[in-house]
């Protein structure tokens, strides 16, 4: 080999080892870039890593804060629930108030129908004015509690609106620390990986190509994450808003169901409220109408002992005018017998008779009262047959006659005042009135029409008419 073959190996060795060191001064700036890129990667990571602890911490006080708010809030929420309970139990409770209240109502009318005293009437209205004064308390209370029962229907829909954002706002920081979790989980793979890398170039093995490649698998990593970080998040915005929707749809749902039941409570109550005003209208009516009946009733009763006492007064004084009458007539028939036996023993009946003595006599039987019809018998039976006595017999027939219309002319003037007095009396005016009066009324009408035959009945035993 020549000293020129050697020269040219040489230059070739020296052409190969620039190449060489043009390669590997290649590959390290290549490196440095690397380095800078992975470096500038990594200050990025950490700041984003500091960011996240940041806001994770930031989060979590939230989360707190938004723990201890829903607590409060459900504690809250059960005690409107319960209030809400306690106010149906008294809204059904004032219902069974109002239904006692109508049963004492209808006793009160049904009593009422069957008046009595003066004493139970006063009673029956302090009792109607009793529970009028009740009923205008309980539709006090009804309104109110309608009123209360809408302010915790509200307030009740108002903490569950809060409740369900404070839900929501549970659930999104869950869903950014499950974020937050894997962000970790990928940052420590990224770690692990850059110190490998670190290890790799340090130790001088690490070829450029592997480089790219772990660039670009680290890059598609990345954008797979953020793809899948960015679907997960259009995901639970979907479904946040199908809840809320979903939620708002229930809670419209409730609160017209709720409104709508409250309403008809509210009617039905007001309904019950107005029969009960209507049925205590009505009682007090039938009550004003049934005093009316009873202040008449008691007018035509005092009426009526009026008349019973005149008529008793003047059956009386009747009596009396009777009992007069017939002393005084039969003094008069024993005057006149003596009379007329002695003028028959005297012999005195030749001259003419006395008409003045027998005048007075029949004037007396026509003021007085009706005469005896056997007068004319035993007084006539003494007698002859002579002329004089034919005029006595003619003079005892007219004055027989007189008497007879006399008699019957006070029979019919006793009879038009009996049946005018009966006629006057409200006795028969009332007589179509209920039951209760009609026992005492005809208790009154007995005792007249008892005098009234008693009277008959001396006058046809003592005057034989």
């Amino acid at each position: 080999m020549t000293l020129e073959d050697q020269l040219s190996q040489e230059v070739q060795k020296q052409s190969m080892l620039s190449h060489n060191a043009q390669d590997s001064n290649a590959l390290w700036e290549e490196e440095l870039k690397s380095r800078s890129k992975l470096g500038l990667r990594l200050a990025e990571l950490e700041k984003e890593k500091g960011e996240l602890i940041s806001q994770m911490e930031l989060e979590k006080k939230k989360a707190k804060k938004i723990a201890e708010q829903k607590k409060s809030v459900d504690t809250r929420l059960d005690q409107e629930m319960k209030r809400n309970t306690e106010l149906q139990k008294e809204m059904y409770r004032l219902r069974t108030l109002v239904k006692t209240a109508k049963k004492k109502l209808r006793e009160q009318d049904s009593a009422g129908a069957e008046f009595g005293s003066p004493m139970s009437s006063m009673k029956g209205e302090m009792g109607h004015r009793q529970t009028e004064a009740d009923i205008g308390r309980m539709k006090d209370k009804v309104d109110d509690l309608s009123v209360q029962l809408e302010k915790e229907v509200s307030r009740c829909s108002q903490l569950e609106r809060v409740n369900g954002e404070l839900k929501e706002q549970l659930a999104f920081l869950k869903g950014l620390g499950r974020s937050n979790e894997r962000l970790e989980r990928s940052k420590r793979h990224l770690e692990e990986e850059l110190l490998g890398l670190r290890r790799q170039v340090e130790a001088g093995v690490m070829d450029q190509t592997l480089v790219d490649q772990y660039r670009r698998d680290a890059e598609e990593r990345a954008r797979q994450e953020i793809r899948q970080k960015l679907e997960e998040v259009n995901l639970f915005l979907q479904t946040q808003a199908a809840s809320q929707e979903a939620l708002e749809q229930i809670k419209a749902a409730n609160e017209a169901s709720l409104r709508s039941t409250l309403e008809q409570r509210i009617r039905e109550l007001e309904g019950e409220l107005g029969r009960a005003h209507s049925t205590q209208h009505d009682s007090m009516s039938l009550r004003d109408s049934t005093r009316t009946e009873l202040d008449r009733y008691r007018e035509l009763y005092t009426e009526e002992l009026r008349l019973r006492k005149a008529l008793a007064a003047k059956l009386e004084r009747s009596n009396e005018r009777l009992a007069e009458a017939n002393t005084k007539l039969m003094s008069e028939r024993h005057r006149s017998k003596s009379l007329i036996a002695s003028s028959i023993v005297n012999g005195s009946l030749g001259g003419p008779l006395d008409m003045g003595s027998l005048g007075s006599v029949g004037a007396y039987g026509a003021t007085m009262g009706p005469l005896n019809r056997s007068l004319g018998g035993p007084l006539l039976s003494p007698l002859g047959d002579g002329g004089q006595s034919s005029r006595v017999e003619a003079y005892l027939a007219k004055m027989q006659n007189e008497l007879e219309r006399n008699i019957s002319k006070e029979l019919d003037h006793a009879t038009a005042e009996l049946e005018g007095s009966a006629r006057m009396s409200p006795v028969g005016s009332a007589s179509g009135s209920p039951t209760s009066l009609g026992r005492g009324l005809s208790v009154v009408e007995d005792p007249v029409s008892r005098a009234t035959q008693q009277y008959l009945e001396v006058l046809k035993k003592n005057y034989m008419i």
